[in-house]
């Protein structure tokens, strides 16, 4: 009987080519996830498809991500250490309630980031540290009830802040003193409590107006609650304010 033979171990070259092979399946322009469309090589269009979760694979040089109007609940963790070439990042209307630490390691390139309309409660620490070229950042229409004052530190480059219509009763203004290039924020609808906290962060307002939104008035709130815990009616919210100017806060 013959001996039976054994199978070979790829030479290098073929390893090489095999390799190779797997890159170009993975590489530009490749890999589009079912039921999305990548209109470009570095585009990819996945709104409104009722994902679970992130799609995968697609392009690893993709620059334009869309998965707005879907139900994802998480960022993976490495997903910007493999897709580090991203730039605009559009994740509006899904079901995004925390944010991990270390979920933008790698995003040295977003420029662009639409988080709103999800369902996040608090910000903490440090949550961009790794997004320093950030230049919009939208956290509007969550459920945003706490921002650490370090929550954007390292955001030097941000020019458009939106944290309007979330759950936020107060503000420390170091978060936003952190923002050496913010051109425009908005703060409107959320319930404020008047307290010194606030006292602050209006006379903060009072010293950027520049930077709020044109027709939005300057503390364009909904009514807040008092230091007892009561509604602010609109009456009591402008006597407030006036005080608060009489008083140069």
């Amino acid at each position: 009987m013959s001996p039976c033979a054994v199978p070979r171990r790829p030479t290098g070259a073929a390893a090489a080519l095999g390799l190779g092979s797997l890159l170009m399946l993975l590489g530009p322009g490749r890999a589009c996830p079912a039921g999305c469309a990548c209109t470009d090589p570095h585009t990819v269009d996945c709104r409104d498809r009722g994902l679970p979760s992130v799609p995968d694979p697609f392009p690893l040089d993709v620059r334009k991500l869309l998965v707005a109007g879907n139900r994802i609940q998480q960022i993976p963790e490495d997903f910007f250490i493999f897709h580090g070439d991203l730039v605009y990042l559009d994740f509006r209307n899904n079901s995004l309630r925390s944010l991990e630490e270390g979920t933008f390691s790698g995003s040295a390139k977003l420029a662009f980031l639409d988080l709103s309309y999800n369902n996040l409660t608090q910000l903490g620490a440090g949550a961009f540290r790794s997004a320093g070229r950030l230049v919009k950042l939208s956290l509007a229409n969550n459920h945003l009830a706490g921002v650490h004052e370090a929550a954007f530190e390292n955001l030097e480059s941000l020019q458009v802040l939106e944290l309007n219509d979330n759950n936020l009763r107060s503000l420390n203004v170091a978060a936003l003193d952190a923002l050496p290039a913010l051109r425009t924020v908005r703060l409107d609808g959320n319930p404020w409590l008047c307290d010194c906290d606030f006292a602050h962060l209006f006379s903060w307002i009072q010293e950027n107006a520049s930077k709020l939104p044109k027709g939005e008035p300057e503390g364009g709130w909904k009514p807040g609650l008092n230091g007892e815990g009561k509604e602010l009616g609109e009456s009591s919210t402008v006597w407030m304010f006036g005080a608060l100017l009489l008083w140069g806060l």
